[in-house]
Order: structure tokens, then sequence, then C-alpha cells
């Protein structure tokens, strides 16, 4: 059996993706859906490596099962990285969105004053904790495992597809 490629590329960049989702205010709300970016960034890892592959080399279970797991482990720590820096530049743009909508509906009149003031200090405060660092090391990986399975049931070889196979060189003639 050929050798495969290293799976290290294509879960990096998988990763990356998963990062970008998770750690830009607005777009992180897709992970409100079931985790999606976390889980596309797993499916991509895939794709990434299925390029890699010879016609010879199928594409497995347990090659999207690892890639989705370690695209989620970068993504996790590249997240956090990202989430920081842009709450360096930014602040807090989630926690004022959040406190602005809450405004513009008028629930904020409706809450009592200690819960308000409890929520601006929350809002304040950092969210990137080690708790959420810890919490994106389990649920990245677990998530992007995920996504790794779905690209393998997306991109495998579909059964009865025609493998193309290497020219037959003809007998030479003496």
């Amino acid at each position: 059996m050929p050798n495969k490629p290293s799976i290290l590329m294509p879960a990096l960049y998988g990763g990356i993706i998963m990062a970008v989702i998770s750690a830009v205010p607005g777009l992180n709300l897709l992970n409100c859906l079931c985790c999606a970016g976390v889980m596309f960034g797993g499916l991509m890892a895939v794709f990434f490596y299925k390029k890699d592959l010879t016609a010879q080399t199928p594409l497995e279970s347990s090659d999207g099962v690892k890639l989705g797991a370690l695209a989620g482990l970068f993504g996790a720590i590249i997240g956090s990285i990202l989430t920081a820096g842009l709450m360096a530049v930014t602040g807090n743009v989630g926690g004022q969105m959040v406190k602005s909508i809450l405004e513009s509906s008028g629930a904020l009149d409706q809450m009592p004053p200690e819960a308000v003031e409890q929520m601006e200090t929350g809002l304040r405060e950092t969210s990137l904790s080690f708790f959420t660092v810890i919490m994106s090391l389990i649920i990245d990986p677990l998530f992007g495992l995920l996504g790794g399975l779905i690209g393998y049931a997306v991109f495998k070889s579909k059964p009865g597809a025609v493998v193309p196979q290497p020219p037959v060189q003809p007998p030479t003639q003496p």
C-alpha cells in the first residue's frame, strides 16, 4: 500500500478556518447551530487531505476522525489566540452587541438594577478565561471529529466508481 500524505497541514488549514469562524464577532454565531463552524473546519480538513491523496490511496474513516480531531485541537488553540487579540484591539464587541440588543428591545428597563449592574460588570470583564480555553480544547476536537466524519462521508470514493489505473506499457520488441 502506498504511503499516505501527512495529515498535519490539512488539519492546520481546517483548524485555521475553525478558529476564524469561532473568533470573529458575528461570524461566531454560526457555532450556535450545533457548532456548525467547528464541524465545517473538520470537514475542510478532510477536503484538503483528499486533494493530496492518489487514486491508489483510498480515504478511510480513520483519516476523517484523525483530521477532524487534530483540526479541532488546532482550532481551539488558534481561536483562543485570535479571540484574545481581537478583544485586546476591539474590546468585548460581542458583549456590547448583547447589551445594545437588550436596550433596543426594552428588556433592560424590566430588569432589576442589581441584575443590570452585574451584567455590565460581566460584559466589561474579558470573556476569554481559563475555563473557556479548557472548554474549547474539549469541545472543538469533539465537534471537529464529527465534521471529519461528515467530510469522510462526503468525499470518500463512491462504490462502483472507476479508479484510474496507470497506463500499461506495451512490451518492447528486441
